[in-house]
């Protein structure tokens, strides 16, 4: 017996009353990327809070936040799981830096 495929749950947009906390000033590219996510997506946090405090520079870092941000529209992408956007993030600068 074989199972129906399961749609992705989408993420829950965050209310108005969530969007009162604001960016520091001297923010990073990916903190503004991250905080972004995070107040359109509540439910999100979690994710994002765990590409944040990963072991990467800052340009990895940036590169695993947008692989993940853009992924969240996209049904089945890869990188909208936090852990491949994280090796993504990490195997793409170090690409680059080839």
């Amino acid at each position: 017996m074989t199972t129906p495929a399961t749609r992705p749950t989408p993420a829950k947009r965050a209310s108005a009353k969530s969007k009162t906390a604001g960016l520091p000033e001297d923010h990073t590219a990916s903190e503004a990327v991250a905080f972004e996510i995070t107040t359109r997506y509540t439910d999100l946090a979690p994710s994002v809070s765990r590409i944040m405090a990963s072991d990467l520079s800052e340009d990895s870092r940036l590169v695993a936040i947008t692989l993940f941000r853009d992924s969240l529209d996209v049904p089945g992408d890869p990188y909208r799981n936090p852990a491949v956007a994280i090796e993504g993030g990490r195997q793409m600068v170090a690409i680059a830096v080839q």
